[in-house]
């Protein structure tokens, strides 16, 4: 049974939290604390007797599945560690407890997260809103969109996004395709004291062969809400006016060449009201041409291996839970 699948696996990680077992556990503690949190939490679904006996049966098999697997894996690991007579081993021994420890911790988190959702669609309720306005394209939140290795970045735009600098401000973040950058720049964008800070916000992506006039109807729309046909002398005056005065956020992704830069920064007014300008690239000398002093360019590093496996895990979940469902 699910449950008892269930118990077996808590009691042998209560065990690894014991005085004399800690040896066991090393720098693993936080992650060992986190796969029982959600251990607990499946557990505690059990034991709502409110389900249907239909829904109940889902989600007692999808349990089981994962966990029988879950701690067969976890007391293997652990034998090899007591078992280990020679220090290479056992080091070995931790490494491979370690990098299953994190697998399973994926696994048990994203099962947690697939039968919530199984139970949302049979029962329906508030949180069913709450799950579904998290992947709305309009509402990117921190939620929704998880961030794995990126709380530093993070904190460090933001705090210059919101520091006390009256003048106009770039802030640019700098790396390769695919590294994270318009991730992170969408978080800053979509955080909720971001949103109430600036009177007016703009979101324009370039890419590599720079549209003029592409950008100036994408920030046009944003600023004002015009779709009207003009002439590029027109947008240009019309985003002016209707940045003039005001502290505004604008965020330029993927932007290739300093010469596309040039043609733009002319219609962004510098009112000294803190406004800012967040501006992502994939090259450092771009990067280095429209930084300000007071900020030198960010660079968005690579994931370690740990937030790389949540991050792959978690886009995996996704998909699989559009083909189930």
């Amino acid at each position: 049974m699910a449950y008892a699948a269930l118990s077996s696996l808590l009691y042998t990680l209560e065990q690894l939290f014991k005085p004399n077992q800690s040896f066991v556990c090393r720098s693993y503690t936080q992650h060992v604390q986190s796969l029982y949190q959600n251990l607990s939490a499946l557990q505690d679904l059990l034991d709502d007797t409110t389900k249907d006996t239909e829904t109940l049966k889902v989600i007692e098999m999808r349990i089981r599945n994962v966990v029988y697997k879950a701690e067969y894996k976890v007391d293997l690991c652990l034998r090899r560690i007591i078992l280990a007579d020679r220090e290479d081993k056992r080091e070995k021994a931790y490494t491979s407890f370690y990098e299953e420890l994190l697998k399973v911790k994926g696994q048990v988190y994203f099962l947690h997260k697939e039968v919530m959702q199984i139970n949302v669609k049979k029962h329906g309720s508030k949180s069913a809103e709450s799950a579904t306005t998290t992947y709305s394209p309009e509402k990117s939140t921190i939620e929704g969109n998880t961030i794995f290795g990126m709380e530093d970045d993070f904190n460090i735009i933001l705090d210059r996004v919101t520091a006390q600098t009256d003048e106009l401000t770039v802030i640019p973040i700098f790396g390769m395709g695919g590294i994270g950058k318009t991730t992170l720049a969408r978080k800053i964008y979509d955080d909720s004291s971001i949103c109430s800070r600036f009177d007016k916000h703009a979101w324009v992506t370039i890419s590599e062969e720079y549209n003029q006039r592409q950008m100036l109807l994408e920030v046009a729309s944003s600023i004002t809400g015009s779709k009207q046909e003009m002439s590029d002398d027109e947008l240009m005056e019309i985003v002016y006016r209707g940045l003039k005065g005001r502290r505004f956020l604008i965020v330029i992704d993927d932007i290739w060449s300093t010469e596309a830069w040039d043609q733009m920064q002319r219609i962004f007014p510098n009112d000294d009201n803190k406004s800012r300008i967040l501006l992502t690239t994939r090259l450092k000398y771009v990067a280095d041409y429209v930084n300000c002093p007071d900020f030198p360019p960010h660079s968005k590093s690579f994931l370690s291996l740990e937030d790389s496996w949540n991050l792959f895990t978690e886009k995996l979940f996704k998909k699989i839970t559009v083909l189930l469902f």
